[in-house]
């Protein structure tokens, strides 16, 4: 167990490495340093099983995480004679993907209250690592351009951080400072004024991070999670004075580079993303009971037509900006049946822990945030992201 949790650290130190460790390779595929130390976590956990006999912890979440990943492979499988062995078994790399990084979440729930209590710690300083990095790329590495032949977009003047995408790095950042608002909340009932000042300080600066990605699902992220934790909270009458003060922050933001990123008022974004929506819906009616394949998303929207010259590069064109909607045309509505089931669970999760712990506070707000977030970019299946989430359930479930 020693071994396992020396790698588990090591796993969450290196959380900001992010995109910045994206090896890409053929055909859309790229692995992360994040993907192989994640390997490592599972490996050691494997043979520590084997050696010492251990019965598997699974947790309240194993269920609906199993279901879900079962439609996956069976609406990949049914989908085999469109898809052809070698793209069947591209988009199954997600799918495994997708499991591995679940797999956190059972991985975790075996340790032990103490070790779980410094992991709290170890997100702390992995996230705010994020946001520095964020501050440091902002001022010195101010666009993406000379990675456009890799499939990233330029993000002139935004902030973008280590996922090097600014709408990602915002919804992190948002599920961030809730983390840190909880956090901060658990040290000052404790009376441990040094601490809350510490996380309070670093949720600060986090959340002028948050405006400077000049990611609008970003903040409406923020402003669900913030009105959902201060329901929690039962400080209703602070709801809304928040989202006056959230939205009137938007007009002390930086004047000097505007471009069409920085404008929150854009509409050509607006724009490719009801493009997004339409082609996802015709997907959708293609094959709606188990859709065209989980992660198949992108040769569906090659086989109709609506991919250009990079389409088997460019990180856009593997699912539509809808998280809901994606669910539906890669797995249909069975699966986005077992989808919705899940989030439910993780919801009755957190708020079965309202009262132990700060953790269910944290996820509960974040989550439902992080929903609004996924309704305008994908952000409910960035791996990323989801690494933080299935940590949060495991200390959520056993702190």
């Amino acid at each position: 167990m020693r071994l396992l949790k020396i790698v588990f650290i090591i796993f969450v130190l290196l959380f900001w490495v992010a995109e910045v460790g994206r090896l890409q390779l053929s055909n859309g595929i790229a692995i992360s340093l994040n993907d192989v130390l994640l390997s490592i976590v599972i490996l050691v956990w494997i043979v520590n099983h084997i050696l010492r006999k251990q019965k598997l912890v699974l947790g309240k979440l194993f269920k609906p995480i199993f279901f879900f990943a079962t439609i996956g492979l069976i609406s990949l499988l049914l989908n085999l004679p469109n898809l052809g062995i070698n793209n069947l078994l591209i988009s199954s790399l997600y799918l495994i993907r997708w499991a591995a990084y679940a797999l956190i979440y059972i991985i975790a729930n075996e340790f032990d209250s103490k070790f779980k209590n410094k992991i709290s710690y170890l997100l702390l300083f992995s996230g705010f690592i994020v946001v520095l990095l964020g501050y440091i790329q902002f001022f010195f590495y101010p666009s993406l351009r000379n990675l456009y032949y890799l499939g990233w977009d330029e993000h002139l003047y935004r902030m973008f951080s280590s996922f090097l995408d600014p709408n990602f790095a915002g919804a992190f950042f948002a599920l961030f400072f809730l983390f840190c608002f909880a956090f901060a909340l658990k040290h000052w009932q404790k009376k441990e004024s040094f601490k809350t000042s510490a996380i309070f300080v670093i949720s600060i600066i986090d959340l002028v991070a948050v405006y400077l990605t000049y990611s609008r699902s970003a903040l409406l992220m923020l402003i669900v999670g913030a009105i959902i934790f201060l329901i929690i909270q039962k400080q209703k009458k602070l709801v809304v004075a928040t989202i006056i003060i959230l939205l009137a922050i938007v007009f002390f933001l930086p004047k000097s580079f505007i471009t069409e990123g920085t404008n929150f008022l854009r509409i050509t974004s607006s724009g490719e993303r009801i493009n997004s929506l339409q082609t996802g819906v015709r997907i959708f009616q293609e094959s709606p009971v188990l859709g065209v394949g989980f992660d198949a998303y992108r040769f569906a929207q090659h086989k109709i037509g609506m991919t250009n010259i990079y389409w088997d590069v460019t990180h856009s064109g593997a699912g539509t900006d809808n998280g809901l909607l994606f669910v539906l045309t890669t797995t249909g509505i069975v699966g986005f049946c077992a989808f919705i089931y899940l989030l439910f669970k993780i919801f009755s999760l957190a708020k079965r822990n309202f009262k132990k712990n700060f953790y269910s506070l944290a996820l509960f707000s974040g989550l439902a945030g992080l929903i609004f977030d996924g309704l305008f970019v994908n952000s409910l299946f960035y791996v990323f992201i989801l690494e933080w989430v299935w940590i949060l359930c495991s200390l959520t479930e056993n702190s």
